[in-house]
């Protein structure tokens, strides 16, 4: 289980991500560049604009075996 604080930006973009909690840095690495590159979310709004903020996101992995 992994869990990460996102930052989105008024794009709706991923700009950001740290882990919330002890995590292996070569995976928070690696999960970043996956986030930042292919997750788009609807961007929040304020007042009908959209603004920059941020989601914690909780992952768990499952082996196939």
């Amino acid at each position: 289980m992994l869990t990460l604080r996102l930052s989105i930006d008024e794009r709706g973009r991923v700009i950001g991500v740290e882990p919330v909690g002890r995590a292996d840095r070569a995976f928070v690495e690696a999960a970043r560049r996956h986030m930042m590159a292919h997750w788009r979310y609807a961007p929040a709004s304020e007042d009908g604009r959209a603004i920059r903020s941020s989601v914690t996101v909780t992952m768990r992995f499952m082996l196939d075996g």
